[in-house]
This record gives structure tokens, sequence and C-alpha cells, in this order.
């Protein structure tokens, strides 16, 4: 018709969506869309026509074109195409038939004059009049001719495309009209069908006196008799035989007639009752049978069923009716693949509806306002995530429908079928990639939603994790970066990025909203009012990066904040503002990509020394600083790159220990290497493993010359080093100790680590930190300290095996080692004498603990016996060197009977020959001092009167003298003198015991005189006399013969008329005689102060 370009009124059952077009406003029930084109459903409307009609871009308004007719009559723009696309479209195809034509003209066979090569004559410059010239020409005029008359009708067009508007109305009256005329014509149809069934209807007027008669008798004789013949009835066999033999006619034609006939869908069926039940899986069952046993006859229908769930268990009436007629019409003209076909149709249109509803129903509750529905025929598309991106921003949507089964071009199979196919757009691009299995059993619009928005949310995530997996950081693993997936609960799927050792951050997608969600809730907000979920939903259209970028910013914000209030309680503050400005870092964080610093300062260390952290995605860095200020500028003086583990490290208070400790090992480092650099000591750096350091840190060791060390200030000793150890000292850092400067506090303990990791936070002025240096010196005969087994005091440990010294070396961080270090090695020569005199003394002398600075040991009067019974049943007596002083002191413990003997044994100990006779001494004249102590104690009663003492003196360790005075009495003489000496005889030690008298008379003859000689001359003695002496054993009978002579002296003092006799001592006195000895024994020993409560190192292979 003039004023419209029409269509075919055919259409395609499956429509694409109209999801990506703008909304418009509504005008007589007709939407306006920006382009001028207004549809009803998914048609062009009639105004957008007439604008590409006229030429013009410019919208017309509904309104103004329709507002002379009423809302009932409908606007129909059915049909309509723009001008511009006719136009284009007549264009190409006369372009495409001129091309076609002049190749035709081509072929066509030539003039005979041309052909012979006559062109060259006068004849050629006329006509040619030939008749194969006459067809060409006669062909190009009728080609002509007829485009001709196509471009005039689309002049014509074009002219009333000017009219657009009156035709439009004329279009829009005309057909309500003709809607009107047949509105009338049906009702005036449908009346008189009411009046012709009206007369099928009328009831005849009821006879009540039959219906008495036959209510009241049963009976009416009236009645007529019709005698109607029953039926006989069938038996059960032949009923039973009837179906066999049905069976069997079923299962002959479908295995031998009907075989190759037989669609591929239709291979699983059953034969019984009568009755062949095809069976397709997801779909239907169907119950055909036949009524002849003719081939030829067609199979009828009985039953149907959907084999899918949800679906109606029963047929309705109408709906059986309707399936009844389609399939028995099918079974009839293409058999059982035609009834296949319908059947498998009806399936998918009813599988359609059903996705329909169940959207529906979801839009309505659990997706309420998230989904948008459209029904798109056999098809229906679901746009979800609507509020994800703006109304004109890309939109992501789904279409599922009934698909053809064929490929553009080809022909399709004769035994294909339609199928369910799904289609996913995202972000307004298809994604053909992906692949939706739908389930053919249930029927759930839900589950295919959720495939879907999981596919989507897996590449959300995904995205996220390529991007980040190609970081440097987690390219070298250094952070866990982890990706999980949820089948059949894409709200759970996560990604965690691993922010601090302990903590992730998990990025989930909202499963109705598709806005991105970040767990757990509690993270600190740092900087603020940083809100990283918040900041990651502002904008669905930002690159990935841009995403990646705030997430390594808000890790970074994390670790600062997590740092500030961990921090404060081990000691360590963060910077604000930085201490250097950013450019000062450039050259050693470099200066690609993007950067986050942080400045970190402990009390108690050197305030120009400090910890930066560099962090970014290519990975995190440690950096130990000196600053210092120069021209009112702050500068890097020293840097040093801590090597910490690649890792996160655990921001805890374990590692903020580690960190103090191994920053201020490092600073430690720095100040010994400074020291040896200054004093022009040679030495070497070596890494080797250290296990007393944290686990992922690791400080090198240093090695020096021992001699270098020592002849700083003791050069004369340089040679002697040789002898007794090896040039070389291997120092290595060992620990950071924490020492508080209050007195009242009790010294702390060393330890392997650094005591912050359990020390109470304390203020930078109340403590300082101590470095302790572990310095390993190797002794060339590891056999000559061979007593010091393990740990010699609780900063020295020897190893024999090894032969290796190891000390402790308390400093300040920063401060030089070296002069305490040689006073250490100084004292080893001291300790070296000592040991080698008890290990080669051959009396029962044995070291009970030895350290650098005091050897303490045991000894008896017994000759060293390796009877281990005899060695516990005897009481031992402990003394100690003191090595710290410039003389070698020697102590014995309180109680000793030796105490005497202290100014001697230092002599001797101090001279040249050492400490080679101490134990000797020690051992022979312990029995001479418990009988001497025992002769004190005994004369303890008669001293306190003042009338009878006794003296013992000593001249030299093998010289002593017991001294009486006595009052007057019988006795001539007022004194009496013992003399005690240690003597030799054949190679044995004995004891000669004589009285030797100052003045001229060394024996008098007196009574004191006759006693001792009684005495000396008594039976059952273990000591033998010679003339005017006694000679005993060093060991066995000496305690005795001293007490015999004492207790003979006392008793003549006792019995004098001046002194008053007075009770003899009892032999249990607590320090008399051998019973003291047991009570010594029982007695605990005393601990040298300063051993107990210490923790000693310990020196392993």
């Amino acid at each position: 018709m003039p004023g419209a370009v029409m269509m075919d009124s055919g259409a395609s059952h499956l429509q694409s969506t109209n999801h990506d077009r703008n909304n418009g406003s509504f005008a007589n029930g007709v939407r306006e869309t920006p382009n001028g084109v207004a549809a009803h459903g998914d048609e062009s409307t009639a105004s957008g026509a007439h604008s590409a009609l006229n030429g013009s871009q410019t919208p017309i308004s509904a309104a103004s074109r329709m507002n002379d007719l009423p809302d009932e009559i409908q606007h129909i723009t059915q049909g309509f195409v723009p001008l511009g696309v006719f136009l284009s479209r007549l264009a190409q195809q006369t372009h495409n038939q001129l091309g076609d034509e002049i190749a035709a003209l081509a072929k066509m066979p030539m003039p005979s004059s041309a052909m012979n090569g006559n062109l060259a004559t006068s004849d050629a410059f006329m006509d040619d009049n030939s008749p194969e010239n006459l067809n060409k020409k006669v062909r190009l005029l009728s080609f002509v001719q007829e485009r001709h008359g196509e471009w005039v009708k689309a002049l014509v067009i074009a002219n009333w495309s000017r009219k657009a508007e009156p035709v439009s109305k004329l279009i829009d009256l005309m057909h309500h009209i003709q809607k009107t005329r047949a509105y009338y014509q049906g009702s005036l149809d449908y009346m008189i069908n009411i009046k012709r069934d009206l007369t099928y209807a009328r009831i005849p007027t009821p006879d009540l006196r039959t219906a008495l008669q036959v209510l009241s008798t049963g009976q009416a004789p009236w009645m007529p008799e019709l005698h109607y013949i029953q039926p006989p009835q069938i038996p059960a066999e032949d009923k039973l035989r009837w179906i066999e033999n049905h069976n069997t006619l079923l299962s002959i034609r479908l295995n031998l007639d009907e075989y190759e006939k037989i669609p591929q869908q239709f291979q699983d069926f059953d034969i019984n009752v009568g009755r062949v039940t095809f069976k397709v899986p997801g779909e239907f069952e169907v119950d055909l049978t036949i009524v002849d046993d003719d081939p030829e006859k067609q199979f009828y229908f009985i039953d149907f069923r959907f084999a899918f769930r949800p679906a109606p268990s029963e047929l309705s009436a109408p709906l059986r009716e309707f399936i009844d007629l389609k399939v028995n019409e099918a079974l009839l003209n293409d058999g059982l693949l035609g009834c296949y076909k319908v059947l498998h149709e009806f399936v998918l249109t009813h599988k359609m509806t059903e996705y329909v509803r169940q959207a529906v129903e979801l839009n309505r509750r659990r997706w309420a306002n998230m989904l948008q529905v459209e029904r798109l025929r056999r098809a229906m598309s679901i746009r979800y995530w609507s509020g994800r991106h703006p109304s004109d921003g890309p939109q992501s949507y789904f279409i599922l429908g009934v698909a053809s089964g064929k490929g553009p071009g080809s022909v399709p199979a004769p035994d294909s079928s339609t199928y369910l196919r799904l289609r996913w757009f995202r972000d307004g691009v298809e994604v053909k990639d992906a692949q939706f299995p739908l389930d053919e059993k249930v029927v759930s619009t839900e589950a295919i939603l959720n495939r879907v928005v999981g596919k989507h949310i897996e590449h959300i995530l995904r995205t996220f994790h390529t991007t980040l997996e190609s970081q440097g950081r987690f390219l070298r693993r250094e952070a866990v970066l982890g990706f999980n997936i949820v089948d059949g609960h894409p709200g759970e799927s996560t990604l965690r990025i691993q922010l601090d050792h302990n903590q992730a951050l998990s990025i989930k997608v909202a499963l109705l909203t598709g806005m991105l969600l970040t767990s757990p809730q509690s993270l600190p907000q740092s900087r603020g009012t940083f809100d990283l979920q918040s900041q990651l939903n502002k904008d669905a259209k930002r690159p990935v990066m841009e995403h990646v970028a705030l997430l390594e910013r808000f890790r970074c914000s994390y670790i600062e904040d997590k740092l500030k209030r961990f921090g404060v309680s081990r000691g360590w503050s963060v910077c604000n503002p930085h201490p250097v400005k950013f450019e000062e870092t450039r050259p050693l964080i470099g200066t690609r990509g993007s950067h986050q610093l942080i400045w970190l300062k402990r009390h108690g260390l050197p305030d120009n020394w400090y910890i930066m952290v560099d962090q970014s995605l290519g990975g995190d860095t440690w950096w130990l600083i000196e600053v210092i200020t120069s021209s009112g500028s702050a500068k890097i003086a020293t840097h040093a790159c801590l090597p910490l583990s690649p890792s996160t490290p655990p921001l805890s208070d374990k590692f903020l220990a580690d960190l103090t400790f191994f920053s201020s090992t490092m600073m430690s480092q720095i100040g010994i290497l400074g020291a040896m650099h200054r004093e022009k000591i040679k030495y070497a750096v070596q890494n080797l493993k250290n296990t007393t350091l944290p686990s992922g840190m690791k400080v090198p060791s240093i090695y020096v010359k021992l001699s270098e060390i020592i002849g700083r200030q003791h050069s004369h000793v340089i040679k002697s080093i040789s002898s007794w150890a090896y040039d070389f000292v291997a120092i290595n850092l060992k620990s950071i100790v924490n020492r508080t400067a209050k007195p009242q506090e009790p010294p702390k303990t060393l330890g392997m680590q650094g005591d912050d990791q359990n020390a109470a936070p304390m203020q930078a002025e109340q403590h300082r930190y101590v470095m302790v240096v572990d310095a390993r010196v190797k002794v060339a005969d590891p056999t000559r300290f061979g007593p010091l087994k393990g740990n010699v005091e609780r900063d020295v440990a020897f190893n024999e095996r090894l032969g290796v010294f190891s000390f402790l070396v308390e400093a300040e961080v920063g401060s030089s080692i070296l002069d305490i270090l040689a006073h250490r090695l100084q004292a080893l020569s001291r300790l070296a004498n000592s040991i080698d005199a008890i290990r080669r003394s051959d009396r029962d002398v044995q070291c009970e603990e030895i350290t650098l600075s005091t050897v303490k040991f045991s000894y008896t009067d017994q000759a060293r016996s390796t009877n281990a019974e005899i060695r516990q049943n005897t009481h031992r007596w402990t003394a100690s060197l003191d090595l710290q002083t410039d003389d070698v002191k020697l102590r014995f413990d309180s109680g000793n009977p030796q105490i005497r003997l202290v100014e001697q044994l230092d002599r001797l100990i101090n001279s040249t020959d050492g400490f080679r006779g101490v134990p000797w001494f020690l051992s022979m004249t312990l029995p001479l001092q418990r009988a001497l102590d025992v002769v004190e104690h005994a004369w303890e009663a008669t001293n306190m009167k003042g009338r009878c003492c006794v003296k013992v003196s000593v001249l030299t360790l093998d010289w002593y003298t017991i001294q009486y005075i006595l009052s007057p009495g019988k006795t001539k003489s007022k004194h009496l003198t013992l003399s005690i000496r240690l003597q030799s005889h054949s190679g044995q030690s004995e004891w000669h015991i004589y009285r030797e008298e100052p003045g001229q008379e060394k024996q008098p003859d007196d009574e004191a005189q006759r006693v001792l000689q009684k005495v000396w001359a008594s039976e059952k003695r273990m000591w033998r006399q010679l003339g005017g002496n006694v000679v005993v054993d060093a060991v066995k009978g000496l305690e005795a013969l001293v007490k015999a002579m004492d207790d003979a002296v006392r008793a003549l003092a006792v019995s004098s008329p001046a002194v008053p006799k007075q009770a003899q001592p009892k032999p249990a006195a607590p320090r008399n005689g051998a019973q003291n000895q047991g009570a010594a024994a029982n007695r605990p020993r005393p601990q040298q102060p300063g051993v107990a409560g210490r923790v000693v190192i310990s020196l392993d292979d």
C-alpha cells in the first residue's frame, strides 16, 4: 500500500531480546524510543518508519500525531520498514543484477564481422545490425526497463512518504473499522448459533406416571420390551490369550516391518498388555497400539505421560483430546516419526511455559525486582543484576529457547530434532564458549539462573585472580592467593587474598545483586573513611587493574594499622611524617610501580636508626636505614636490606620481638665491623647456618685472627698462642638482651633470642639493648681441658671432642667487644694449669664445678681409687679457686679444718710451681687438720676458765706445732710444745711427732714427758716410737695418735689442784672426731655464690 514499505508477514519464532534498547515514553499505548521508532512488543513503530521515510532523524511525538484519534483505535506498525533500508536493499539488488547482466552479455556470441577482423573498414562506423548485437541490445533494454519500473515505484513510495501521517491515520482507521465490523459479524453469528443450539437443549415434559410405577413396583406393563441380547462374557483365559497374541503382533511389526522406520528416539520401548510404550528420557512416554495385523495400518494413540518434573500427573480431558487428535493424525500421515515430532514439540513448548512460569515466580519472591523476564514465543530472556550497571550501560542476560538443530545454510537431517538452547550475553556480549547443559528430567529456572550467575561470578573472580597471579608477590609465592568455586552455590565462591600472616581478605559476589562483598566485616577501616566494599562497587565498568590497585592499597593500609596497634605494646612506633622525603628513597625502591612506605622506630635503639617497609604489588621489602641530618635536610647514610622471609611476616608480638632482635643484630654487626676497620684488623665474613637466630633470619659470621685481638694490649703473649690455641676466632651475633636501668630489677637471663619476646613493655628511658656475641676459639690440645665438659660457667662452654671454647660476650648495641674478648682469653691459661694439676694428681681429688673464673673441687685424705663404693662412703671436702683476681685465691667452705692453711696455700699457688702441689698437700694434711680441730674443740671448756689453753701454729705446709699452756702444779714446766712434721722415708710419707721446748732443754724429763712416753709406748698402737719421737703413717693412725696425746695432756691439766675438774667432753659432740666428720658429710654442701639461678649456654657439635 502507498506510504509504507511492507515485509512478509512470516517471522521467526525465536526472536532476539529487546534488553539493550533504551526505555522511552508512551503515547496511545506505544513506547517511544530515542530514535523515533515506537513499538508494541518487539516491533518498530510507525513514527520511526515515517521519520526514516522522510529522511529526518528528528523524532515526532506520538501524542501530536494521534491527538485527534481516541485511545481505543490501535496504532498499526506491523510490517513497516524504514525507507532508508528499503532503498539500500533496492540499490544493492540493482547493483548485483547489473553485474550479473554484464557477465551474461559477455558470454553471448560475438558478431561474425568482429570475429573475422573486419573492424577497420568504413562499415565499422555504422550501426551493427547483426543478430547477435540486436539480441544484446534487446536484453539490455529489457533489463533497464525492469529496473526503471522498480525505481519508479520507489519514487512513488518516496513521494507518498511525505504524507506518512495521514496515510498512517488512514491505516489505523481502516483497521479499526474492519475490526469493529468483524466484532459485529462475530456477535451476530454467535447469537444465531445459540438460538440454533437451544433447539436441541429443550427437555420434554417428564412422564411422572411411568416414573412412579417404575419406582414403586419396578416395572411398567405399558412400556415396550425390546429384547436386547446380552453379549457373552469373555473368559479370562481368552482375554489373556488375546493379549498375548496382540503383544506378538506388536513385537513382529516393530522388529520386522517397522524396524527401519522407528526413529532413533523411540529405540527404548516396552510391549505389555496389548500396547507398546515408547520412552524418551527427560521428555515423555506414549502408549500406542494396533487394531489390525496388517503392517500397513497405522498405530493408534492410547495414553501419554510427561517424563520430567514438575509436570501434571494426569492430563485434562481437553488436553487429552487434543493430543489424541494430533498424534493419530501424525501416525496416519508420517508414522512413528511424525508421532515423535508432534509430542517432542509439544513437550518443548510445555517446558518453555514452565520455565517462564518459574521465572515470573522467582521475580516475585526471592529475586524480587532483580530480574526482567520477557517471553519471546517459544523462548524467553532473563536479565539479571539489573542494578549493577546503569540503564544505558551493558546488561547481562540469557535467552532460553527452542533451537532448530541445523546450522546456517545447511539442510537438516531427516532424524534431526529441535532442542532447548541457552545463549548467554555477559555485559552485552555473547559468550559462545560457555556451556550450560540443561537437565532434561528437571525443569528448574532457578537452577539455570544459578549456573549462569555462577559462571558470571567465576568470570569476575577469575579475572581478579588472573591479574593478581601475574604480580610479583603472588608470582613468587610470597603471599597466598586462593580461588574457590563452589558448584551449586555460586554465592559461596570466594577469592582469598592474604593480608598478613594470619589474616586474609575474602571477596565474594552477591548472588542476587552482583555486588562485590568483602569479608570479614571486622577488618579495620584504616585512614579514616576507607571503605573497601563501597570503593569496589562504586564503578562496575572500572578496569580490573584499578580494582587490583585498590585491593593493594587496602592491604597496605591494613598492615600499617596493625603495626600501629601491635607495635605500641612492643616499643615500636610508626613515624608520621616520614623522617626523609620520598625522593630520597627512590634509589632503594626504584622508580617503577606504586609504592607505599611505612617508617618504624624502636624505643631503646639509637635515635637515627629506622625500619622502612616498602610495600607494592611486586613484593614487600624491609630496610634498616640510618638517617643523618646534613645542612638542615635528612639523608640516608647507611641502608641494609633485611633478609626476612619472602612470605608475609606474622605481625605478632613474637615477630616484633624478632624484628627488634634482628635490627639490633645488624646494628651490632655494623658496629663490630666498623671497630675492626678503624683498628685495621683484618677479618673475613662468611654466611653460615646459625641455629640460635630466629627462623628466617641470617647474620653472617666474622672470622678474625686471635693474635691480633690479644696482641692489641699484650703483645708479648702472641708467640705463646700457638702452644694452646689456633690463631683464629669465629664471632657470631647470638642474641639481643633488654637490660633495665633500674638497679633493683633482677638481672635478665641470657637466651637464644632477644628477651623482648617475654619482657613487659618499658619506656625508652628505662631500658637499653645489649648484644650478646658468641666468640669461639679452637684449642690445640683438647685433652688439656678435658675436665671442662659442657658449661664452664654461665657464659662459657667447652666441647672436648671439637676442642672449642665458646664465649658469650655482652656489650651495648653498636659497640666493640675486642677488649672484653681479649680479657677472657687471658683467663684460659690459668684455667689450663689448674685443671692439669688436678688431673695429674695421684690423690683423691676431683673437679666438681669448673668455670672460666672458678674451679671448684673436692678431695679426701685417700689416694686416687677406682673403687666407686669406697669413694662414695668417704666424706669429701670442697674448695675452690678464684681466678678472677690478679692473684689466684683458694677458698674453703665454712667448717673446713684446713682454713688455717689458706695463706700458705695461696703463696704456693701464686709461686712458680703454681697449683701443681696444692692437691697433694690438701690430701696429706687433711687427717692432721681434722685431729687439730678435735684438739681445739676439746680445750674450749678449759680455755674459758683462762687457766689452761692450747695453741696450734702452722709453720709451713709440712710443719705444725701444738703448744699447751698448763697451770702451775706438779709439772716443772708451764709449757708443752709438740712438733709435727711430714717427712718421706723409703718413698713413703710419714708424720714425725716429737717434743721440742724452747731453750736449751728440748725434751725435759717431767710429768708431761712421762705421760707422752706412756702414750707412745701403749699397746695395740698404729705408730712406732723412735726414742724421743714417734712416727705414724701419713693417713692411718695419725688422728688416733694426736687424740690420745691430747687426752693424756688434758687429763694432766685437769688433775692439777689449781684447776677444777671439768666434765670430759662427750664423744658425740657435734665437732669431735669421726662423728663430727659424719655430721659434716651429711650437711648440705654450701653453694658457690652466683652459681644458682643462672642460665648457661651449651656448645654442641
